[in-house]
């Protein structure tokens, strides 16, 4: 395989939008209020929201200069969902996903606070802690 798709195996980006007021998380996501996750199939987070940069460079290589869906995957996708009906895997996987968010969330948090005098907590009620907290915008499932 190609040495730049190394890094890419089946999985699944997700893309969160979090819900409700999220001021002052700026500075533990810099991509706030959305929050993007690269998946593995096997459960394994490979790249939170703590690396946007690597997950913007997964898009890029399978995405750039494509106009449309891969029919094949498309039709792969419906066989292995019953069309949509059984989404158990992806729900898991996305259960997952967001268990890992809030991991990292809380540890760079943490780490916000204890960087020195301007370190802040951001108030409970505008943090990231369930699923409940999000609203997922995209995906993009890569075979």
């Amino acid at each position: 395989p190609d040495p730049k798709y190394q890094m890419i195996t089946k999985g699944v980006v997700f893309c969160l939008r979090q819900k409700g007021d999220s001021t002052g998380n700026e500075k533990i996501n810099p991509l706030q209020p959305y929050f993007l996750v690269y998946i593995r199939n096997d459960g394994e987070v490979r790249y939170t929201f703590a690396q946007p940069k690597q997950i913007f460079e997964m898009y890029r290589l399978l995405c750039a200069g494509e106009k449309k869906p891969y029919e094949e995957l498309c039709n792969l996708f419906d066989q292995q969902t019953n069309n949509g009906t059984n989404m158990a895997h992806y729900n898991d996987l996305l259960q997952k996903a967001v268990n890992s968010l809030t991991r990292t969330y809380r540890k760079r948090a943490v780490s916000n606070l204890l960087s020195g005098r301007g370190g802040t907590l951001v108030k409970p009620q505008k943090q990231v802690s369930s699923v409940t907290d999000f609203e997922l915008i995209t995906w993009l499932v890569i075979q």
